[in-house]
């Protein structure tokens, strides 16, 4: 019942922000603003209709009833604002292939990763079959609450079959899912770091964001440094917190899990260094296809865009994250100087492509997989 209820929450929380993203924060209407020197809201603005290439020179922007047309180069204080659709139908291609060949790498990588982990705790497995098990996570992450819902699915068959290292097994999960959100945030925190609040264009709340992420990547460092540590476990009593939980030999056996990793750093240092490469792919990917739709936001800008609102949206929140991807996203490209409205386009051509395409994709391994033939029950694996 309180499973029930919850479901209908994040689907709840979904709607609402995805009708906000629509109603408030896309512009339909092709346009042309003024947008005075150090301001970033227009002054004035010209709503008309949009003709020929407008990523080139190419093109005529007439305004209603035909009181002005404007032809490229536009006056330095005037900007072409292209409507939602436009931005959709006028898509260049060679760009978006690109940023698609990325995310392939990044897929490549994020297998090799779970591999490398699932080896070190004594659980062999195919590079084959790791694949099969990713694509499987991928579509339960499209109709499951949360983007990393489709993990427990990949937890729970990964264990299917085996005597011992069951409860590692699972647990390579997490720690996969854990490496790949730490890199990510690494990726922002260099570029927050190092660039901070002086990004090109960046918008005043940047330094707050750029203080969460840093105490974040703190704790996410100290915190599993502290838990491994046989001192620290001892001076700050983690021992004796652990033996006082109940469901006392589950606890042990998840710890044992966790902890085993302490004894495979080369393992965990390829993972770690593997997550960097991927996690560069990923943002390479999605600003690739921002340029796509027309969209001039600096690679420095989506090193930190990207990871915040990737990391906010694996939160449990809503469905695969949707409506908390858009929003974020059209506050990042506003904020930077860009348009909500190409925010939600590049999060909703970038969704479409990397998380229902892809989850489509692992629809097709599930439905072929022995699993989903033998009408597995993974819930039931999950809990045993």
């Amino acid at each position: 019942m309180k499973s029930a209820a919850l479901t209908i929450l994040k689907i709840g929380i979904a709607v609402v922000l995805i009708w906000y993203v629509f109603a408030y924060l896309i512009e339909y209407d092709d346009k042309v603003v003024v947008v005075p020197a150090g301001q970033k809201e227009p002054s004035a603005e010209y709503v008309g209709r949009l003709e020929g290439d407008w990523h080139a020179d190419h093109w005529v922007f007439t305004a209603e009833g035909g009181e002005r047309v404007f032809r490229p180069p536009l006056p330095p204080d005037h900007q072409l604002r292209p409507g939602f659709f436009t931005l959709l139908a006028g898509m260049r291609i060679p760009p978006f292939l690109l940023g698609l060949v990325l995310w392939g790498v990044l897929l490549a990588f994020v297998t090799l990763r779970w591999m490398i982990l699932l080896r070190a705790v004594g659980v062999p497995t195919s590079y084959r079959n790791a694949l099969r098990l990713c694509f499987v996570g991928y579509f339960f992450n499209i109709i499951m609450p949360g983007l990393t819902s489709g993990d427990l699915v990949r937890a729970a068959l990964v264990t299917r079959g085996l005597e011992g290292n069951r409860a590692r097994a699972f647990m390579s999960v997490l720690v996969d899912r854990v490496i790949g959100l730490f890199s990510l945030l690494v990726l922002a925190g260099l570029v927050l770091f190092f660039g901070g609040v002086h990004i090109e264009g960046a918008p005043p709340w940047l330094g707050v964001v750029r203080r969460y992420v840093l105490l974040i990547l703190a704790l996410a460092i100290v915190l599993p440094a502290l838990y491994l540590s046989r001192r620290a476990r001892r001076l700050l009593g983690i021992e004796w917190l652990l033996r006082k939980l109940p469901f006392q030999q589950k606890v042990a056996v998840l710890d044992d899990a966790l902890t085993v990793y302490r004894e495979r750093p080369g393992a965990v240092g390829a993972a770690l260094g593997l997550s960097v490469v991927l996690q560069a792919c990923g943002v390479l990917s999605f600003w690739l296809m921002a340029q796509a739709l027309g969209a001039d936001l600096t690679l420095p800008q989506v090193y930190v865009a990207f990871p915040v609102v990737q990391t906010v949206s694996s939160l449990p929140l809503a469905p695969s994250g949707f409506g908390v991807g858009e929003t974020m996203f059209a506050l990042f490209f506003r904020g930077f100087g860009s348009t909500a409205t190409l925010g939600v386009a590049t999060s909703i051509v970038f969704r479409l492509v990397t998380q229902v395409g892809v989850g489509l994709l692992g629809g097709v391994v599930w439905m072929l997989s022995r699993e989903h033939k033998e009408h597995v029950d993974w819930k039931r694996e999950a809990r045993t």
